[in-house]
């Protein structure tokens, strides 16, 4: 892989141990994909320091203390626990502290702490072309979609990309990575969240790793950004799907033959309203009154989706013996406090809860958390949620049932106490 001299500087150590280290990780990344050279990047999305494993946090500290800094803006992902209100979901203070010291190392790197899988809510918005980095799926599928950016999914390599401001130049760094592999028709009608977040679970399993290309009457009417937000995090977790294209809508296609190089491909993902009804019903899988939880928020709820959570709740009251989890980044949550929405909100019964989520939070069963921090997850039957991704991750990590259903649905449970199935909704 060929290296400018300032690159051959940062490896040979001339900018320090930090720096030395992150870019002999990120040249071995790039020699096991085949990389050219390295581009220089404008943003990444970087680990937080998952304090359920004490070495996690005390490996950004060490990162920190070798003087590390991120050479370009840098948001955090998701966490383990609510750093500031983790008493409202029962975490254990020694994780959450545990986790205010990964905060504190971040600050020190020089990140933007705002432990999220949406930081383009929180105002980290990577514009067309600029080459980043991202640990989170979510993260990655929307940029590279939706914004036009250019990311792979990267995992810890990304906070060496941070700290290096270089990454390998392979995967969806290369303008010929960036075509449709898979046409997908939509005579479906999705008019809600959910539906899209049905809609890209199926398709991800559909196309793999793929680049699936959307077509058909569904996009008569332009998806909002929080439908495409939904369609892309669905899509990468059932499905390795790192971009997708919706000609017209995300960028640069304004046809299905232009994202394509000008050969239509001869299959066609076909998917109506019995292949989203599907995903629906393969994600109820819990008795209608047997639920612990109902959680809205994922991904990381928006401005928009906050203040029609609140239109739903005002005035009205979650049923007694209910929980009701809204999960939202930071930067959000302050911005919905300042507008009135958080107020209303609470005054309904509902949690508003930053950093984290259910499935990231103590509830997990699947990870061995550090002895010390003395975290024994609750045995959930199962949990109510308006998202195909966090239904997928529920059932993987927290090992209890899911009743997937449509956020108005989910909000009615709430305020029920008793699971109400999704409803086919007219398009408006």
């Amino acid at each position: 892989m060929r290296l400018t001299a300032e690159e051959e500087a940062m490896l040979s150590g001339v900018r320090g141990p930090a720096v030395q280290r992150a870019m002999d990780g990120l040249v071995q990344l790039g020699r096991a994909f085949g990389a050219a050279e390295m581009v220089p990047i404008g943003y990444a999305h970087v680990h937080a320091g998952m304090a359920l494993y004490l070495h996690d946090v005390e490996l950004m500290e060490e990162l920190a203390d070798l003087g590390a800094r991120m050479a370009v803006p840098a948001s955090v992902n998701i966490a383990n626990a609510d750093t500031v209100n983790w008493a409202q979901t029962g975490a254990p203070e020694k994780l959450a502290r545990l986790q205010q010291r990964a905060a504190t190392a971040q600050h020190r790197l020089g990140a933007s702490c705002s432990f999220t899988c949406t930081p383009y809510w929180a105002g980290h918005w990577p514009t067309w072309n600029t080459h980043m980095t991202s640990i989170e799926s979510t993260v990655t599928i929307f940029c590279n979609s939706v914004l036009g950016a250019r990311s792979n999914r990267d995992g810890f390599f990304a906070v060496y990309a941070a700290i290096a401001g270089r990454y390998p130049k392979f995967g969806y760094h290369l303008d010929e990575n960036r075509r449709g592999t898979h046409r997908v028709h939509v005579s479906a009608s999705p008019c809600v969240t959910s539906d899209w977040s049905a809609l890209g679970y199926f398709v991800g399993r559909q196309v793999g790793s793929g680049v699936p290309v959307f077509e058909g009457p569904a996009f008569s009417r332009r998806p909002s950004l929080d439908d495409l937000d939904a369609l892309g995090a669905a899509l990468a977790t059932s499905g390795g799907v790192a971009l997708f294209i919706v000609p017209g809508v995300t960028p640069p296609f304004t046809t299905v033959a232009d994202a394509f190089g000008g050969t239509l491909p001869p299959v066609t993902i076909d998917v109506g309203e019995r292949e989203i009804s599907q995903i629906y019903a393969e994600l109820c899988n819990a008795p209608d009154e047997q639920f612990d939880l109902v959680h809205l928020g994922c991904p990381h709820a928006s401005f928009e989706e906050m203040k029609l959570y609140a239109e739903m709740l005002a005035d009205k009251k979650i049923a007694r013996g209910v929980e009701l989890w809204i999960t939202t980044s930071r930067a959000v949550r302050t911005m919905a406090s300042e507008a009135g929405i958080v107020s209303v909100l609470e005054a309904s019964g509902a949690k508003i809860i930053s950093d984290t989520c259910p499935i990231s939070c103590h509830f997990a069963r699947t990870v061995s958390p550090d002895p010390a921090l003395e975290v024994s997850p609750p045995r959930l039957r199962s949990v109510v949620l308006d998202s195909a991704k966090q239904a997928k991750y529920v059932r993987d990590m927290i090992q209890c049932a899911t009743l997937f259903t449509g956020t108005s649905e989910a909000v009615e449970t709430a305020l029920s106490g008793r699971f109400v199935p999704r409803r086919i909704h007219a398009v408006s």
